[in-house]
């Protein structure tokens, strides 16, 4: 189950001088001045994530890039290149031990 995204939201007042900040959950209606209860303007928004949430999400990401990126590079590379990577990991190997 994914969360809807939470906006940190700051307001002000068209008609009065009020502002005021709050965390919103769900796109509605802007909200009316507490004082005058004139409409509202958006002053600044700022999106919050989750931590864990980004982390898998970028995770899937590189998944699905490492999954056809080496296929897709071997496609474009000659047999001839290909022969040479090989050759030079291979060595690179064998230095290690």
């Amino acid at each position: 189950m994914r969360a809807s995204p939470r906006r940190f939201i700051t307001r002000a007042c068209a008609v009065c001088e009020w502002t005021g900040a709050a965390v919103e959950v769900d796109v509605r209606p802007e909200p009316d001045c507490p004082w005058c209860h004139a409409p509202t303007q958006v002053v600044r928004e700022e999106w919050l994530f989750d931590a864990a949430e980004l982390r898998a999400q970028a995770a899937h990401f590189g998944r699905v890039g490492g999954l056809k990126g080496g296929r897709a590079r071997a496609e474009r590379l000659s047999s001839r290149r290909r022969s040479e990577i090989a050759r030079t990991a291979a060595a690179a190997r064998w230095r290690r031990r």
